[in-house]
């Protein structure tokens, strides 16, 4: 027996395969072997090629009206659709193909009414098929099919919370790194993570247990002492800068060369700082005040 994605995979089809299938179904049971004799029927059906074509000419030297192979194409039509041989009328492929092309002239002789062309194809007119029920025959089975296809249970998911999707947020599209975080967020990528986060959640109190018994300093959690409220008068004096962090000072272009005087300088460069502390303080931006555009420097 052949089964139906066998057949479905043969070429020159006139009619889609899906169509020739239950036109198999019903015709031959996927039998490529099969027999059917008009008016008759056979003790059993051919199990082998040789026994097939040792049948089939008992029947033609008898006088009997038959039909062949899959499709099980009558005696008058082999020779007209390529069958000229029982070899070849029991050939799969070819016997589907001959088969598919009678179909193919009945479907358009009805105009394009496929119950009279299963009609037209099981007994050459549009209403023997209807009154014999081969044609309910067909769209049976094409009714299990399509009820088979629907039966399919959904697969449930696993018990627990679903994971969330990382956001992508506007910086990962600037910097182009939302392409790989698409791509990290595969099944295995997310356990990989869960694993980690459990693996480090266990083993961090752990090691730092060990290595406080071994070095004799206690966990800085366990053994650190809650901090002292700080008072208003620390605070201000912890936030102050400490007068050995360097703080840049920006200036604008022209400006001379500003310090802070300390009484260390020379007498002549505390004169100096004096005369240019006294001296009015322009607006550096108020071109008025200069002969030249200076350009910006960074």
């Amino acid at each position: 027996m052949l089964t139906g994605m066998e057949l479905m995979s043969c070429p020159n089809q006139a009619v889609p395969a899906e169509v020739m299938h239950h036109i198999v179904h019903v015709e031959s049971g996927y039998n490529p072997f099969a027999i059917g004799v008009v008016g008759g029927q056979l003790v059993r059906q051919p199990q082998s090629l040789d026994e097939a074509i040792a049948t089939a000419q008992m029947l033609e030297t008898k006088g009997y009206n038959y039909s062949l192979g899959v499709s099980q194409v009558n005696r008058s039509n082999l020779t007209k659709y390529g069958l000229d041989t029982y070899a070849k009328a029991f050939n799969p492929c070819l016997n589907l193909s001959a088969g598919s092309r009678i179909l193919n002239e009945c479907y358009y002789s009805s105009g394009g009414d496929w119950g009279k062309a299963f009609s037209c194809y099981y007994s050459g007119d549009f209403v023997t098929g209807f009154r014999q029920g081969y044609v309910q025959k067909v769209f049976a089975s094409m009714s299990q099919n399509a009820q088979a296809d629907s039966s399919a249970a959904p697969i449930p998911l696993k018990v627990g919370s679903p994971t969330a999707a990382r956001p992508v947020s506007r910086a990962d599209i600037v910097s182009g790194t939302h392409a790989s975080i698409a791509q990290q967020d595969t099944a295995a990528y997310r356990i990989s993570l869960r694993s980690t986060n459990l693996l480090d959640a266990v083993v961090a109190p752990l090691v730092g247990a060990t290595v406080a018994a071994a070095t004799g300093t206690p966990d800085a959690k366990v053994a650190a002492p809650e901090a002292p409220a700080t008072s208003p008068a620390s605070t201000a004096q912890t936030s102050a800068p400490s007068s050995d962090i360097f703080v840049p000072k920006v200036g604008y272009v022209g400006d001379a060369p500003k310090s802070t005087p300390n009484g260390n300088e020379p007498p002549a460069a505390q004169a100096a700082a004096q005369n240019a502390s006294s001296k009015p303080a322009g607006d550096p931006t108020d071109l008025r005040q200069k002969g030249s555009d200076d350009a910006f420097v960074f």
